[in-house]
């Protein structure tokens, strides 16, 4: 019988491929092999422990841990017994997990170590429905509250399991909260495994021996369908990395032939290969082979992209001979090394999502011969709406509907959604749900975009965020922040003008570019002192000037403020997946944007943020 469940299909792998590595993680500094008999076993004992506890079908499990194997044993164990999965990101407050937790109604939660369960143990009074704790790692205290990962897999008995039926609810997704508080998104089985299904006509023919690394919060929807879902729906293998510190180190020996990250990572990337050519002699050779492929690179890719337009695929490029010529000899000596310094000189599906990519950087990747493929979706459509193929890849734009999902755009510009990866609505928030789903079943994302005649879609910006300046024209924030954004000495940027003469802007630097950057001029001191220096500032004010000559006039930035740190993570000023939270830093940076509008402000200067607290 075909398997129907996630849950179903991880059976089928256990008995099919007992002995094939599943899971690799670090243990001591040394690779360990989870094969998937491992894996079944673990998932087995792991589902008779909820049992034991008192886990009945229907029942929230909440998960607090980064990514590590006992995530996905613990996801796998509680669905298989009818139980309801809560992913909690690791970064949360204790007061956000209060509100994840009690929202849910989690009947227990499983934390990574003691600093975990220590946010649990401070709000336990507000969560009456929560009976156990289960610690991963490390030690336990000694009371009826907290057990060991280890105990819970002795708990069980060999009773046997009642697996859960399509249309069970398997998860409840909290959205990452960019505007507000998080609404907690309900998919069923039924959606899990049509989306995996979905991702055939694009991936099924690169996962045979495919190999990721799983580094992005499981808690993201995109994470969990690439890393752990899809990872069981075709036994490809994913690699824990040890933390996003060690990252690239951990790609370098995972070699992954599929990768995933958002922007900010592939930002990140694009600057670590900047800096060490900037830091390079202009004048050495080895400089000047890598300018010259990467040029090389993206007369290839201009090719590719015309045949794209033309609605042909990337295979089919016509690029002049002496143009392969070169590049096959510039890929070999220089282009390989550069990914390999990446770890991904085995990637052959580049994946982006999360949030739109400056197309800018996309053209610089695939120069690189790094083909990324931007896809769109959110937590209420399980993940993806639409994907770029790989061998097909428009920049610009996030791809064509997943088989069986349909995209229209609604009078407003709105992106409508319907397909059978597509919620039922909001947990206990019929208000919300309201707004979400229409009579006619199609899903309101809340996005603005656009289909052109291929068939690609295009998102601009989120509906919500759109500015409308006091002279009524609406302006998409997201592609004049990415334009600005590109300058390898920025890390975060923030567009403001909403009801205002002008539009403004709130620059944060990327510490270690910036440090970099500014030791080459003999500029010494901190980033908050870089921040300051007129250096710093004449050097973006430039390259704002740029990019507004390729604006309309209400669109260009008027002034902007370079901040002496960048937002954070701790502060709640950006999401677990590095996104901004709009209203918030709006909020917060309140009196920094009010300067900007008053007569006599400079265009360009420094300003501090505000004290924490």
């Amino acid at each position: 019988m075909a398997a129907e469940t996630i849950v179903e299909k991880l059976w089928e792998r256990v008995e099919r491929t007992p002995g094939e590595v599943a899971l690799r993680h670090k243990v001591g500094g040394r690779w360990e092999d989870i094969t998937w008999a491992d894996y079944g076993r673990t998932v087995r004992r792991a589902a008779r422990g909820w049992r034991a506890l008192g886990l009945e079908p229907g029942d929230r499990m909440s998960l607090l841990s980064r990514n590590c194997p006992e995530w996905h044993f613990a996801d796998l164990a509680c669905m298989s017994m009818g139980g309801v999965t809560v992913p909690v990101y690791s970064t949360n407050s204790p007061e956000q997990v209060a509100h994840i937790v009690g929202h849910s109604v989690s009947k227990v939660i499983v934390c990574q170590d003691h600093d975990q369960l220590a946010k649990v143990i401070e709000v336990r009074a507000e969560l009456p429905h929560l009976v156990k704790a289960v610690v991963i790692e490390g030690d336990v205290p000694s009371d009826d509250f907290a057990m060991s990962w280890s105990e819970l897999l002795d708990a069980g008995d060999d009773a046997a399991q009642v697996g859960p039926r399509p249309d069970d609810l398997a998860t409840l997704i909290y959205t990452s909260g960019t505007t507000g508080t998080p609404k907690a998104v309900m998919l069923t089985h039924a959606n899990l495994w049509w989306t995996c299904g979905a991702t055939e006509d694009l991936l099924a023919a690169r996962m045979t021996g495919a190999r990721t690394i799983s580094y992005l919060p499981l808690s993201h929807i995109a994470e969990r369908m690439l890393s752990h879902l899809l990872q069981i729906y075709y036994g490809s293998q994913t690699w824990f990395a040890e933390s996003i510190d060690t990252l690239v180190d951990d790609m370098k020996e995972c070699k992954p032939t599929y990768f995933f990250g958002v922007p900010r990572v592939w930002e990140k990337f694009h600057s670590r290969i900047e800096q060490r050519l900037a830091e390079a002699d202009p004048n050495d050779r080895k400089t000047k082979l890598a300018r010259r492929a990467l040029d090389v690179g993206r007369r290839v890719v201009e090719a590719e992209q015309d045949t794209v337009e033309r609605g042909g695929v990337l295979a089919d490029a016509k690029t002049p001979l002496g143009t392969k010529v070169q590049h096959a000899l510039l890929d070999r000596l220089v282009l390989h090394k550069i990914r390999a310094a990446l770890g991904l000189e085995s990637c052959h599906t580049v994946l982006s999502a999360s949030a739109p990519l400056q197309p800018e950087l996309v053209w610089f990747f695939h120069s690189l011969g790094l083909g990324v493929a931007e896809g769109y979706g959110q937590s209420e459509d399980n993940g993806p709406t639409s994907w770029n193929d790989p061998g097909a890849v428009k920049i610009g734009t996030v791809g064509r509907p997943l088989s069986g999902v349909a995209v229209k755009i609604a009078d407003d510009g709105e992106v409508l959604v319907r397909g059978g990866n597509v919620t039922s609505g909001y947990y206990n928030d019929e208000d919300s749900t309201r707004e979400l789903l229409d009579d006619d079943g199609w899903m309101h994302s809340g996005d603005i975009g656009h289909i052109d005649d291929t068939g690609y879609l295009t998102v601009t910006d989120r509906k919500k965020d759109l500015i409308i300046t006091a002279g009524g024209k609406n302006i998409a924030p997201q592609e004049i922040e990415g334009m600005i954004q590109i300058s390898p000495l920025i890390s975060q940027v923030l567009v403001t003008g909403d009801r205002k003469p002008y539009l403004t802007a709130l620059i944060t630097l990327d510490p270690d570019r910036a440090s970099a950057w500014a030791k080459e001029r003999g500029v010494d001191g901190s980033v908050a002192d870089i921040a300051g220096h007129d250096l710093t500032l004449k050097e973006i004010e430039i390259h704002v000037a740029v990019s507004n000559s390729k604006l309309s006039r209400a669109e260009g930035v008027k002034r902007f403020r370079v901040l002496d740190r960048d937002f954070e993570l701790g502060l709640d000023e950006i999401t677990p997946t590095m996104k901004v939270k709009r209203r918030r830093i709006n909020a917060l940076y309140k009196d920094v944007i009010e300067e900007m509008y008053g007569d006599g402000a400079p265009e360009a200067a420094a300003a501090r943020a505000p004290e924490p607290g």
